[in-house]
């Protein structure tokens, strides 16, 4: 049955079988660099088809207004010049307030091109009527932001799914009681090194027990604040 012919709730059926069987199943061939991504958020391992599709998984990952996201999601058909095609998507996200968005990946250079931003308004035109979605674009200087990326990898790599620590507890304890606190401020107030309240502010972060500018670097003049509920 086409897509056009869908009722709401099958569509939405759709979208949601995405997250469980996507449209296409990456594997290794000749011609192409598959990625693999360790998500926190969906707790599995996500396949992408390039370096920048990889670094728009740690923006997904850690936006909390993101409740999940999934690579190569859905296939459909879009029309242009008369003639119809058939296209994948990179990303569907689904957002807290129940809102589905499809996104596309791109270089700066690739969405510059005159043939790129035909295609992609016949892509959005087509998702919106037969999807009831919106596609939207990612540029690469919206994912490689520096030192938002860099910041992002961090947090993914000292991620944890344990339990916190009795040392985490004791930073929790002290931003709790107080406003805000330099990460050099905690490792006075505690003794913690350099090197081992690094991985911990990371993780907290990650758990979005911390906040802090992101957009800065995180180093000891970092200001961490506590998370309210």
């Amino acid at each position: 049955m086409p897509m056009s012919y869908l009722s709401s709730y099958q569509l939405f059926n759709a979208l949601e079988k995405a997250f469980t069987c996507p449209a296409r199943s990456l594997t290794k061939s000749r011609g192409k660099n598959i990625h693999r991504y360790a998500s926190i958020k969906m707790r599995c391992i996500i396949s992408v088809e390039s370096t920048l599709e990889f670094d728009s998984c740690f923006h997904f990952d850690f936006q909390k207004e993101i409740i999940r996201f999934c690579s190569q999601p859905i296939r459909f058909s879009y029309e242009l010049n008369g003639k119809e095609h058939t296209y994948v998507p990179d990303f569907l996200v689904q957002f807290d307030c129940g809102e589905f968005v499809l996104y596309e990946v791109k270089t700066d250079e690739e969405a510059n091109s005159q043939r790129f931003k035909l295609e992609f308004e016949a892509k959005k035109l087509a998702a919106q009527k037969l999807l009831g979605v919106d596609l939207e674009l990612i540029k690469e200087k919206a994912i490689r932001i520096v030192p938002l990326l860099k910041n992002l990898k961090l947090m993914h790599r000292y991620s944890s799914r344990k339990e916190l620590t009795e040392h985490q507890k004791i930073l929790l304890s002290i931003l709790q009681k107080n406003r805000d606190k330099k990460i050099e401020d905690l490792m006075y107030l505690t003794g913690f090194s350099c090197q081992s309240i690094f991985p911990m502010v990371c993780d907290l972060l990650s758990r979005s027990l911390f906040q802090t500018d992101l957009y800065s670097p995180l180093n000891k003049s970092t200001k961490l604040g506590v998370v309210c509920a």
